[in-house]
């Protein structure tokens, strides 16, 4: 079984290189004192069931937000065919703001009116 081993060396230095000659003396030897050493040793095999178990649980909460939250929706096709289907989010709606108009009376006139004509085109068709 392979194992991982972590040493950690806590020494005063004046920089970083400084820092690594004196950890490179301490592990060959040639220092015995001004160093603390802590060391960790563990299994691979719970490092890696615990990187995979991450991992796969990212991938499985995604696919099922997508899944609880896309449904596919029927499309309207023509008189007497199933019609297709595409993907789309449970619960959208579009939301139209107010109309900023100076006369809301006559736009909605002139509104219903037009709607009203195309309703009429369509019909004749």
């Amino acid at each position: 079984m392979r194992y991982r081993t972590v040493i950690e060396l806590i020494c005063n230095a004046g920089d970083r290189d400084e820092a690594s000659d004196i950890a490179g003396d301490y592990l060959k030897g040639d220092i015995d004192f001004g160093v603390e050493m802590k060391c960790r040793t563990e299994s691979l095999a719970g490092h890696r069931v615990l990187k995979y178990a991450v991992s796969s649980a990212v991938v499985i909460l995604m696919i099922a937000t997508f899944a609880l939250k896309i449904t596919p929706v029927a499309l309207e096709g023509e008189a007497g065919s199933k019609g297709g289907y595409r993907i789309a989010f449970q619960n959208t709606d579009t939301v139209m703001p107010e109309l900023k108009t100076k006369h809301k009376e006559d736009f909605k006139q002139e509104w219903q009116a037009r709607k009203d004509d195309a309703i009429l085109e369509y019909l004749k068709k």
